[in-house]
């Protein structure tokens, strides 16, 4: 990563520069692909502000901070790049983890667990898994259909259990679980 330092309206100084590549290396970790970082540094009468721009495969992230103290700033522009970078890495992981999908894997593993102790039935059955999606009804009746498949696994969007939509000589069998 290349860290480009530039003052506006004061001298420029080592030591400060080594402190921002040093406290700007340190987000390194916390991108993946880093290619530029740039940071102007600038007063204006008493206040003294520090701006990050950091540009990464077709995205830009930025951050400013204001103080009294130029090492005071550069920190806070730094803490706010580093809790942007945490809160956009949060964003992509909910996006991708689904709850639900975590929740029936360590159901799964715990019931394949049991099973595995009592007996050694999966020698006689044919494991298939089969990615279960949080959806209405209506939505499940249109995936069906558009699978072609016999049945269909899904969660349903209302009450968070798994169901199972079945399609036999067009018409439609809704099964879901209940205690009985």
């Amino acid at each position: 990563m290349q860290i480009a330092v530039t003052f506006r309206h004061m001298e420029s100084d080592e030591g400060v520069k080594d402190y921002v590549k040093g406290k700007v290396k340190r987000l390194k970790k916390f991108i993946e692909n880093p290619r530029e970082a740039h940071v102007v540094l600038s007063v204006e009468k008493f206040r003294h502000s520090a701006e990050l721009t950091i540009v990464r495969d077709g995205l830009t992230l930025n951050s400013e901070g204001r103080d009294r103290d130029l090492y005071a700033a550069i920190d806070q522009m730094v803490d706010k790049m580093e809790r942007q970078i945490r809160e956009r890495r949060q964003k992509v992981k909910r996006k991708r983890g689904n709850p639900f999908l975590q929740g029936i894997e360590t159901f799964e593993k715990t019931v394949s667990e049991k099973r595995m102790g009592s007996a050694n039935i999966s020698a006689l059955v044919r494991r298939r898994h089969i990615p279960a999606k949080p959806m209405s009804i209506e939505e499940a009746m249109a995936q069906l259909k558009l699978s072609g498949e016999a049945i269909l696994f899904f969660i349903n969007s209302q009450s968070g259990e798994m169901n199972a939509l079945h399609r036999k000589d067009g018409e439609y069998e809704w099964m879901e679980p209940s205690i009985e």
